[in-house]
């Protein structure tokens, strides 16, 4: 995922809108409780996500375990990147999709420098997620659209999909072996990826938005939640 626009993200845990992912505990609660004003009057929905999807409020996690401040501080990191990224939806699908690998790209590399074992599997999961995300929306949506001008017989499609499953096939092992850590599965997914990304980058995204029309593209970003 090694592309030229990417996001720059704040770790100075005093700012409202920074990034709790510090790497030592009381950072990230400190990170938390000042953000949790603002979490409570303007992202009610990340709240309710948390509530819903780990069982898990922030007065919880603010009182809570190390394993609970540390799955709170990466997901509101991770929601907040990606409201960062997806709040203007322009009708191009290279600027939108290479936002969610820089996105993708920063959660691996977090998940590779972490020594932490409750930080790295959260990190993973979250990572995990949204390239399993990532790959459906090309495969559901972008996919089908190139090949209604590309016609059925699409060779670097055909290759896009065998990549997706050897990434696929990494995050399985990964998810398999997570605390004994397979740092040589870790460079074979990160080699796959960044060639996988510059394919993309290079040949797929301009290529629909080179002949895709601006109607199709804007209601197959829509379709992308």
């Amino acid at each position: 995922m090694l592309l030229a626009m990417r996001f720059r993200y704040n770790h100075n845990a005093q700012q409202s809108d920074g990034i709790c992912s510090t790497y030592f505990i009381p950072q990230r609660l400190n990170c938390l409780k000042d953000n949790a004003y603002y979490m409570e009057q303007y992202d009610k929905e990340f709240l309710e996500y948390m509530k819903t999807k780990y069982k898990l409020t922030l007065n919880e996690a603010t009182k809570g375990t190390e394993p609970q401040i540390i799955k709170f501080a990466i997901a509101w990191d991770v929601w907040k990147q990606a409201k960062s990224a997806y709040s203007k939806r322009e009708q191009d699908i290279y600027v939108f999709m290479s936002r969610d690998h820089s996105r993708l790209d920063y959660i691996f590399q977090e998940f590779r420098k972490s020594k932490n074992a409750a930080e790295a599997e959260q990190l993973f999961l979250e990572f995990r997620a949204g390239i399993e995300r990532h790959i459906k929306w090309e495969e559901d949506i972008l996919f089908p659209l190139a090949k209604k001008k590309m016609g059925d017989d699409s060779p670097m499609i055909d290759e896009l999909i065998v990549q997706h499953n050897r990434i696929k096939d990494d995050l399985k092992g990964l998810a398999d072996c997570l605390k004994a850590r397979d740092t040589t599965l870790e460079n074979d997914l990160e080699q796959l990826l960044a060639a996988h990304d510059k394919m993309e980058e290079e040949d797929m995204y301009p290529w629909i938005d080179n002949y895709i029309d601006d109607k199709a593209k804007k209601e197959a970003l829509s379709r992308m939640v």
